[in-house]
């Protein structure tokens, strides 16, 4: 049964099979415009539709729709990491400017009934221009705690790969006997742990590591993106005794490699923070160029529960 809310004549629901082909093609129209733009979300109907899909709790539970006249106008969805106590909100996006705001408000309302207990904070993260969207967040006890620069390295410049090499470092794929080692690196606070970032390995997202005398010291975690034409780089780590060596180099010309050789991999995305100049420095040095910047949020749920929303 769906829960639903009125404001003049716009409907608040759930996200329903029957809506699903509309609303992952009204999604796709405000990703593709940077003062729309939400992270963690793709680009292509079939990528978003995919993404959805695999939402825990099903899409049905964690995703709200905003109707006028029977044509969809807002959305909002949540991902849920028990393990990190966190969720994420994907969106708002919103069609109407005239109503902005209050479709926005009405749909972070609606999910008060929605947010486990188990929940300490919120998260959201989108372009600088996405203005809309940083003004409702910011006055609803939402505090920027990242940014990052996207970085995009386009196939064109595939020639200028720049060869690292260094004998004694073995770099191949991830396999189930890296898992210590892989778990060891990975950061606690990434998006994906790493349990789920093994969950997640198959013919399109893949784990490269960089290993010496049998043990793991670097990695990279990448993803292809059929449905939107390009790979992204979604993790990059490499052991802070082992640093300056030429490892990092070496794990993503194995990515750019990798995932270039599918012709329909238009480009390669990373993102980096914008105080990380050092590693800016080597994503530039290996072809990247900054794209856009992308802010983040997030909100104390023990501090302001999720409630109101002005």
């Amino acid at each position: 049964m769906n829960r639903s809310c009125t404001m003049s004549e716009i409907i608040i629901r759930n996200l329903s099979e029957e809506s699903m082909e509309e609303t992952v093609k009204f999604i796709s129209s405000c990703q593709t415009v940077d003062e729309s733009f939400i992270a963690w979300l793709g680009y292509s109907p079939e990528e978003i539709k995919s993404q959805l899909m695999d939402l825990t709790p099903s899409f049905t539970e964690s995703c709200l729709i905003a109707i006028d006249g029977g044509v969809i106008c807002g959305f909002l969805g949540i991902y849920v990491s028990e393990e990190q106590s966190t969720l994420r909100l994907l969106g708002p996006y919103v069609s109407k400017p005239k109503n902005w705001t209050e479709i926005a408000l009405n749909l972070l309302a609606a999910f008060k009934t929605k947010i486990p207990t188990t929940i300490n904070l919120a998260k959201v993260a989108f372009y600088e221009a996405n203005v809309n969207c940083k003004r409702v967040y910011e006055a609803n006890h939402f505090n920027v705690y990242n940014a990052e620069k996207t970085l995009i390295r386009d196939k064109k410049s595939l020639s200028n790969v720049s060869e690292v090499s260094n004998q004694k470092i073995n770099i191949r794929y991830y396999t189930s006997s890296d898992f210590d080692d892989f778990i060891k690196l990975h950061p606690e606070t990434a998006y994906f742990t790493g349990p789920e970032v093994v969950n997640r390995l198959d013919d399109y997202n893949q784990l490269i590591v960089a290993a010496t005398d049998n043990h793991v010291i670097g990695y990279v975690y990448f993803e292809k993106l059929r449905g939107d034409g390009y790979a992204e780089i979604c993790f990059l780590n490499v052991s802070p005794e082992f640093r300056s060596r030429g490892i990092g180099s070496q794990l993503i010309n194995q990515v750019i490699r990798e995932a270039f050789q599918y012709d329909w991999v238009n480009h390669i995305q990373i993102s980096v923070r914008v105080n990380n100049k050092e590693a800016e420095r080597l994503y530039t040095r290996m072809g990247f160029k900054e794209e856009n910047v992308i802010i983040a949020l997030q909100r104390d749920l023990n501090v302001y529960p999720w409630g109101d929303f002005t």
